[in-house]
């Protein structure tokens, strides 16, 4: 054995230690520390001959670079709708790498009952039918990726087709939406369906929610076509919510797939004063949900949802890690025969310990936080003169843009804005386009944000807006 790892496995509950006492240090001052440095860029340094060691990698790591990590995971980091890691979902995520499992789901090992019950936790979470099996994946793109990839294979069908068959001779489906996030594209292009494939319906006036009257027409114009519809269950730039209810509706009268995204906005399903928002949720053929945003799982974790076994047969033979698929799927299938991966981190782990944690109330409070605590940074925003409320609060995600005159009101400026906000160390929030204007977006995920860390970042936002726009005049 080479000498640095014979040493290193002598000492390694030592380095664990370490390892734990630099953990404890950042935690300890998280809460308070400035939000997202910048790194200097410096050279990119060599890959050393001998080695030096853990105990000297962790050194260097922590003179070089520990500083400059973003605090993603605390209360004011308000960017990407990033949530943080609860304390649950950190352990689990320690004894996941522990662990070091490969999850493939094989019956009888360990990973596959921690992942069932783990998708079990959920549906009893969001109130849903138990004929939703489901998988963890990395995230939402990857989910909505597989639940669009199923999608085609059930299009596909009506034509003769299988995944054994591949695109080519396929008339692809089209894709209805009001607002599809940017993972819709990218999944359409990897699927050979093509970024072109998605119609882009009208919102309602002032909304990022689909008038279904426009669907509706469509689909009444388009009998004979293969369509799939997604709904959005939160926005990135306003957090808006399509009317779920009026959309399933139509299942009754149309022929379509009926996939929701729900990577921002579905835990929101766990609190009964949000869960009418989701009625018609149980007649979607598939559902993402991003467990590392609202869920508070650390990266990367995402769940994709699928309703009933004649689902669960496309899901296989389009994932299925076969030369050919002819069989119907296998009882007790492992779970890389319905992932687009082979090899999985056991990501079921950290969201079973913070389900089993906190449970149904947890979230619910977690929820009810959240979105009050987006109201309250909505209603100080409002009060400053030099900031423009985009939209109506209805889950966690605000968008504001700044007071400026049209010819002042541009991305350069927004961006600039944005830059400055970053720099004074308090909070980060990113920037958008919405309803033709430039703006900042913020998203209040974490388990840790209250009303200290609301009021600290109102501040910031606004005494930064009128430094600002005070330079501008």
């Amino acid at each position: 054995m080479y000498h640095k790892l014979r040493q290193d496995r002598e000492q390694l509950p030592q380095l664990l230690e370490e390892v734990l006492k630099q953990a404890q240090e950042y935690l300890a001052r998280r809460d308070d520390t400035f939000v997202a440095p910048t790194l200097t860029e410096k050279n990119l340094s060599h890959l050393p001959q001998e080695g030096i060691g853990a105990q000297k990698a962790l050194e260097e790591f922590k003179t070089r670079y520990s500083e400059a990590m973003l605090a993603t995971s605390g209360p004011r980091f308000f960017g990407f709708v990033i949530g943080g890691n609860t304390p649950a979902a950190l352990m689990g995520d320690w004894l996941t790498s522990l662990y070091d499992q490969d999850a493939f789901g094989i019956d009888g090992n360990a990973d596959r009952q921690i992942e069932l019950e783990a998708i079990a936790f959920l549906r009893e979470l969001f109130d849903l039918p138990e004929d939703y099996t489901g998988v963890f994946v990395s995230g939402a793109t990857m989910a909505n990726c597989s639940a669009l990839a199923i999608a085609r294979e059930w299009a596909a069908q009506s034509q003769g087709k299988t995944a054994n068959d591949g695109i080519y001779g396929l008339t692809p489906p089209t894709l209805l939406t009001g607002v599809a996030h940017a993972s819709v594209y990218k999944g359409l292009s990897l699927l050979g369906i093509g970024r072109n494939g998605v119609v882009k319906l009208p919102c309602l006036p002032g909304r990022e929610a689909v008038d279904v009257a426009a669907l509706e027409s469509y689909l009444a114009a388009h009998p004979t076509e293969k369509i799939i519809v997604i709904a959005n269950l939160g926005t990135v730039n306003s957090g808006d919510l399509d009317d779920l209810q009026a959309i399933a509706a139509l299942k009754d009268k149309y022929d379509f797939y009926l996939h929701v995204e729900g990577a921002i906005g579905a835990v929101a399903m766990a609190s009964p004063l949000y869960r009418p928002l989701f009625n018609g949720v149980e007649k979607a053929d598939s559902i993402t949900i991003d467990a590392h945003k609202w869920l508070n799982t650390p990266y990367d974790c995402a769940v994709l949802l699928v309703r009933g076994k004649a689902l669960q047969e496309l899901q296989y033979r389009v994932f299925a890690q076969a030369e050919t698929v002819t069989d119907p799927m296998p009882e007790a299938s492992p779970f890389f025969n319905l992932t687009p991966e082979g090899s999985r981190r056991m990501r079921s782990l950290p969201a079973w310990f913070t389900l089993k944690a906190y449970g149904k109330e947890g979230y619910r409070e977690l929820v009810e936080r959240n979105c009050a605590m987006a109201r309250r940074l909505a209603q100080q925003l409002s009060a400053a003169e030099e900031i423009q409320l985009m939209h109506e609060v209805r889950l966690n995600v605000l968008s504001f843009t700044l007071n400026l005159p049209s010819e002042k009101l541009t991305v350069e400026n927004i961006n600039a804005f944005a830059d400055l906000l970053r720099k004074q160390g308090i909070t980060y929030m990113n920037t958008a386009s919405l309803f033709g204007k430039p703006v900042v977006r913020s998203a209040i995920s974490n388990w840790s944000t209250q009303e200290r860390e609301i009021d600290q970042a109102a501040q910031s936002i606004v005494a930064c807006a009128r430094e600002f726009c005070a330079a501008l005049k």
